[in-house]
């Protein structure tokens, strides 16, 4: 047997280490990653475009810095494990390839406690002219030896450089145009938005868990963003420690919390209210690796994003222990839950959060819904009453208003019934009346109006009626057409009653409202300053 050295093409393997899936939030992440790990106090990220409009991106910091040794360690594809197994740096991989996924020129400006700045660089055109992995070392230019200087003020540090960027905004072929700085903007404003939400643990002072720190974003502090908003929910709805064996007999656990947020109109301050951000888009699970945001938020795979679980919002923290058993990808962005795990979340520990965080939604939802439908059906109880004379309708007089007793003469000769009985405050005629909810939760029932007025009574609790009404109220067409067909249903239903059928009648109307709750079930919610 014989053994041959086969390296591999330069060119091939560093071009294709720039695919492994990164996104310029996660990419910027995983740099600052290594300057807290360096111990920074203060770290700056800065993000623009020069006066040809080409793009660079620095992270700096005011950490431990690294002579020439460690430098080309941290240079190396596959560097050295940190002393630390808590780091989070864990592959040494991901200042490469976080940096190299949009730039083709990648420095690292350091300077430790003691002796010079040094600069590494790798420089993917030239490693590929050259098929060589030999790495650039020198002293930086004057350029980069004063961004050294703002972040570490002559102490050590570090700054990371990508120059070249190419995979950032390349469709903008004009980029001295207004279009072109907007949508440096909006990198802007998503990258901080990013960083304040994974470092929120670091960079609020607020929070204990980890050493404080600040990070700034072309040249102003990132806030930080807490999803949990404990200045309003105090406390979780559901928490476990969840003991975990690997399987080299040694044992931890992870910590798991559910909070429900308030309604809108629930929170104590306009503030606190706006800086929680309910959403569709914010709710499910965040995970935590060493209090540094690596998933979420979303529902693993476990459930869709729905509306009615929008105030909805849960934290999974675990340590370095679990990155095996968690599946930690390379760029910590994701982790994988084993089967059992998986079921245990879905059936067990979320069920009753969710069910409690849809209640809250749905209580809400139903008084938006009362609100909205002040003046909404005037129209129908008009064309009703209008058209009363020709419109077939059973007989109904009151015995007892109390109870509700009714005696009601229809096809079916003569019967007595329970019906809801409204007397209206309003002048005009009233034959389509709204309720919070109705008994079995149905969506309609009939219903006496003013005068005895022959009427119907609708659910605004129903999903149906947040889900059809609501989105529809602009059109009175469709309003109305929706009233009459309800309005129609329930005057049968009077008009054929007796003893016989009354249960019938009831479970007919029962079924209907429940399998239309399941049909709308995926059918949007009218956002709420719609429904208001």
């Amino acid at each position: 047997m014989t053994t041959i050295n086969v390296p591999p093409d330069v060119a091939r393997i560093s071009e294709g280490l720039r695919d492994t899936g990164y996104d310029f939030n996660t990419a910027v992440a995983d740099v600052i990653d290594n300057s807290i790990a360096a111990g920074a106090s203060l770290i700056e990220v800065s993000l623009g475009a020069d006066f040809a409009g080409n793009i660079v991106v620095s992270v700096g910091d005011n950490g431990c810095g690294m002579d020439e040794a460690d430098l080309i360690n941290a240079m190396k594809y596959g560097s050295k494990r940190r002393p630390s197994a808590k780091s989070l740096g864990k592959f040494g991989l991901g200042l490469k390839t976080a940096s190299t996924a949009f730039c083709r020129r990648l420095s690292v400006v350091s300077r430790p406690s003691t002796g010079s700045a040094l600069r590494a660089t790798w420089d993917l055109n030239a490693m590929a002219a050259q098929n060589s992995w030999d790495l650039e070392l020198t002293t930086p230019d004057p350029a980069e030896s004063q961004l050294l200087d703002e972040v570490a003020i002559g102490n050590s540090g570090t700054v990371v450089l990508w120059e070249q960027v190419d995979r950032l905004l390349e469709g903008y072929r004009d980029r001295t145009a207004r279009p072109f700085k907007k949508a440096i903007d909006k990198i802007e404003s998503s990258l901080r938005d990013h960083v304040a939400t994974v470092y929120q643990r670091f960079i609020d002072i607020a929070d204990t868990r980890e050493k404080n720190l600040r990070i700034k974003l072309n040249r102003s502090d990132v806030e930080a963003w807490d999803p949990f908003c404990l200045v309003e929910t105090k406390v979780p709805v559901a928490e476990q420690n969840v003991p975990v064996e690997l399987s080299n007999g040694s044992k931890t656990s992870f910590n798991i919390r559910a909070f429900i947020l308030p309604r809108k109109e629930e929170f104590s301050r306009d503030d606190t209210r706006n800086s929680a951000r309910v959403s569709n888009e914010r709710q499910g699970v965040y995970v935590y690796r060493e209090n540094r945001l690596i998933h979420g938020p979303d529902w693993m795979g476990m459930y869709k994003q729905e509306p009615h679980y929008s105030l909805l919002r849960v934290e999974l923290s675990f340590d370095h222990t679990l990155d095996d058993a968690f599946q930690v990808d390379i760029k910590k962005s994701r982790i994988l839950l084993n089967e059992k795990l998986y079921e245990w979340l879905r059936d067990q520990f979320l069920s009753g959060p969710r069910r409690e965080a849809e209640l809250r939604y749905r209580r809400g939802a139903a008084s938006v819904a009362t609100g909205a439908a002040a003046l909404l059906h005037t129209p129908s109880s008009n064309v009703i009453h209008q058209k009363a004379g020709g419109l077939t309708t059973a007989q109904v007089s009151i015995v007892d208003p109390k109870t509700g007793k009714v005696m009601v003469k229809n096809n079916s000769g003569s019967t007595t019934a329970i019906l809801r009985i409204i007397d209206s405050e309003e002048s005009g005629p009233v034959h389509i009346m709204t309720a919070k909810t109705l008994e079995s939760g149905v969506l309609w029932e009939p219903t006496l109006g003013k005068g005895g007025s022959a009427a119907v009574a609708l659910n605004t609790g129903h999903p149906f009626y947040s889900k059809a009404y609501l989105p529809n109220k602009a059109n009175s067409t469709v309003i109305q057409a929706l009233d009459y067909l309800l309005w129609a249903l329930a005057q049968a239903e009077l008009n054929n009653i007796n003893d016989e059928t009354k249960d019938a009648f009831e479970e007919f109307r029962v079924e209907v409202s429940r399998n239309l709750k399941r049909l709308v079930a995926d059918l949007p919610d009218v956002p709420e300053a719609e429904g208001e």
